[in-house]
């Protein structure tokens, strides 16, 4: 129960998600989850590994890795906040274009300037990439894990073995959260694509993205 509390607490990566199903795809929202529980799975490999504890050992070296996650986050946040800083008129084209593809994909269509639609957002390995950042650019995620779920290795299991499984089971209910949540907001994607709730998704995305990146720089 604590882990699915966990899993299902908002933060970037939920936002990040949410913003690629309503001017993506399924696909591309997909290939960003991916990206999250590959990074996810390297830091709990990594933090077995001895990192986490290296990185708690050392101030210096964590505070780096914090700040050099903290740019990413503030990076995709300036993104975020230039396409809500932009003319109302200017992005309705494009949303009202996006809009039209979700529209076509709930019907099960697919028309020949649907390829055209899907390129103005990113690609299914750019989204990857996304998710990979994302997740990867906090290195508290590894710390998290290797302090989480030690208390819940079975009695008579080594930590050795029982750390890795418990890290597969907790990264498997996060994926199963991220595809549930994906699915849902699908279902409600036709009713959210217009142009004023895309702006006030980038709006959301700004601040989320640059009030973790502020917590991340400041260690809290």
């Amino acid at each position: 129960m604590s882990s699915l509390i966990v899993i299902m607490m908002p933060g970037p990566d939920l936002v990040l998600i949410t913003g690629l199903v309503l001017k993506g795809s399924l696909r591309v929202a997909t290939a960003a989850a991916l990206g999250m529980i590959t990074a996810g799975a390297v830091q709990a490999g990594l933090g077995a590994a001895g990192l986490a504890a290296l990185l708690a050992a050392s101030p210096e070296l964590f505070a780096a890795f914090r700040w050099a996650g903290a740019l990413v986050l503030l990076g995709w946040a300036v993104l975020a906040l230039r396409r809500f800083s932009r003319p109302a008129g200017s992005g309705g084209a494009a949303a009202g274009a996006v809009a039209a593809a979700g529209a076509v994909a709930q019907a099960g269509a697919a028309p020949a300037g649907a390829a055209a639609v899907t390129a103005a957002g990113p690609s299914e390995r750019q989204a990857f990439v996304q998710g990979l950042l994302c997740t990867g650019s906090n290195p508290k995620v590894g710390i998290f894990l290797m302090a989480f779920l030690p208390q819940f290795v079975p009695a008579g299991m080594t930590p050795e073995a029982g750390v890795p499984l418990l890290a597969a089971c907790y990264l498997a209910l996060g994926l199963i959260w991220l595809l549930t949540w994906m699915r849902l907001v699908h279902r409600l994607a036709r009713h959210l694509r217009s142009p004023r709730t895309l702006r006030i998704a980038d709006g959301l995305t700004a601040v989320v993205f640059g009030v973790f990146a502020l917590r991340l720089a400041l260690g809290g």
